[in-house]
């Protein structure tokens, strides 16, 4: 039997939930397979030695974070970056557009809905000064990006795992999948996603509105377009803006708006609004895309 083993660091659990999603499939894979670390699902303190696949949740946000990712490199023979916290520091990662004093200040002392309290100070682990993905602290055997991954990649990837085999996966960008018509249509104005009615079928891009289809990665099918929902990013940045140099999600969406709607980038750029929810939301924690020459996330990171 393959022994694998699953660890939520930093995390909302919904990576896990996810992997329940598989239904059915979950009874193939526990077939061939053998969950022996789980402390979400099991009351189980130690990581095993001997284990086959570890997948790994959530960021790095904390000293015991870190210690654990790195024991389970350790006693693993394939380590998984499971979901965009792990493979670029995801939602959690906006945490880095504010210091850990500020943090801490705001969720125990500084905040209008909740009553002042003592910080925590002992037996807490100690906060890393920015939040981390897995790979900056140890070498990551495959990245599995989604807020969560969806139950058909998960299935078509960790199947072959189990059964020693490359996996096949999508490498198209969720504009790939979504069914919506792109177009030219001259406009001079961006909206905001809660204003207006955008019209069924037709890019969002092309009516004004930010969306980041075109710069992420597509193995969601494209389900928030088809819903009526701009693409906000959650799947993590495309193979191109990745492998690039020169690319990037911000300036990939202001090109794209620009040739779309003959409005100047210089123009386009005015209008963008809270880059680092908005733009960066999913990948602010990452620095393979700080380190890139084009990337405005050094002048929003507070370190």
């Amino acid at each position: 039997m393959v022994k694998i083993a699953l660890e939520a660091l930093a995390s909302c659990s919904g990576c896990e939930v996810s992997i329940l999603d598989l239904h059915e499939d979950l009874a193939t894979l526990l077939d061939q397979a053998e969950i022996v670390y789980a402390p979400i699902l099991m009351d189980v303190k130690e990581v095993p030695d001997d284990i086959d696949i570890a997948i790994v949740s959530g960021s790095v946000r904390n000293a015991e974070n870190k210690e654990r990712l790195e024991e389970l490199r350790e006693k693993s023979k394939y380590l998984i970056a499971y979901g965009t916290c792990a493979c670029f520091g995801g939602i959690t990662g906006m945490a880095d557009l504010y210091t850990p004093e500020e943090v801490t200040s705001r969720t125990y002392s500084d905040n209008p809905s909740t009553e002042s309290a003592p910080l925590p100070n002992e037996v807490v682990p100690e906060l890393l000064s920015i939040v981390h993905p897995a790979a900056d602290f140890t070498r990551i055997d495959g990245f599995i990006p989604g807020c969560p991954p969806k139950e058909q990649l998960t299935h078509d990837i960790l199947i072959p795992l189990i059964n020693d085999e490359a996996p096949d996966v999508p490498k198209k960008s969720v504009c790939a999948d979504c069914k919506r018509e792109m177009e030219h249509v001259e406009f001079d104005t961006i909206h905001r996603r809660i204003e207006g009615d955008p019209e069924p079928g037709k890019c969002f891009l092309s009516q004004g509105y930010i969306c980041l289809g075109s710069v992420t990665l597509g193995r969601c099918g494209g389900l928030c377009t088809e819903a009526g929902v701009p693409c906000h990013g959650c799947g993590g940045p495309s193979l191109d803006v990745l492998r690039e140099p020169s690319h990037d999600i911000y300036n990939g969406v202001i090109k794209r708006i620009a040739h779309l709607s003959k409005m100047p980038e210089k123009d386009v750029e005015k209008q963008i609004y809270d880059i680092g929810h908005i733009i960066y939301g999913f990948v602010i924690g990452s620095k393979t895309m700080e380190d890139k020459q084009v990337s405005l996330i050094p002048q929003l990171v507070k370190k």
